[in-house]
């Protein structure tokens, strides 16, 4: 009897490992909203609200982007100082290829991209490309070259991820050029 509660013991800390092992392979959570903003906007304290994109403005975002928007309701953060406006963040959560991606894009007044940073990514951490490739992003305008193998890098054994997080990031300066400045 002693023996068959060893052996489920060890049955149980073995499978304890292999979830514990599973969840590390996993990114999950890789930065807070706090800790994004302040490394996209140091020092500064942006003020957060939630846009409701209309159909047409949905529609415009889309086709600007050539991406479909995961959602209309979109959150964006905007960072002031000295009452000028120093740049925007917004949010884009979606699937890359079975789960989930949250990235955030800073972008400059001007509409170019000040940095990408993902904030959450459910994938294998396999799949995730390197910072160093995430701030080869910067300073890029949404263009015809703004796509993988073209202005973007490709990353070998990402592809699914390159894809989805440039998406992501072309759907944000879609949602700056059409919706937010062209309101100003």
């Amino acid at each position: 009897m002693g023996q068959g509660r060893r052996a489920v013991r060890l049955a149980a800390l073995g499978a304890g490992t292999l979830l514990l092992a599973a969840a590390r392979a996993r990114a999950g959570v890789i930065l807070t909203e706090r800790a994004a903003l302040e490394r996209a906007f140091p020092g500064q304290s942006p003020e957060r609200r939630t846009l409701y994109l209309t159909e047409q403005q949905a529609a415009a975002v889309q086709k600007a982007a050539r991406s479909k928007l995961p959602s209309p309701v979109v959150t964006v953060w905007e960072a002031r100082k000295d009452g000028a406006v120093t740049g925007r963040a917004y949010l884009d959560t979606h699937l890359v290829r079975t789960m989930p991606e949250t990235v955030m894009a800073a972008v400059e007044p001007d509409g170019r991209l000040r940095m990408a940073l993902v904030l959450q990514f459910n994938e294998p951490s396999d799949y995730l490309p390197r910072d160093r490739w995430l701030t080869l992003m910067a300073g890029k305008a949404m263009d015809d070259d703004f796509w993988p193998g073209r202005g973007v890098h490709l990353v070998t054994g990402s592809t699914l991820t390159v894809q989805a997080l440039t998406e992501a990031v072309r759907r944000c300066l879609a949602i700056d050029a059409v919706v937010v400045r062209a309101a100003r």
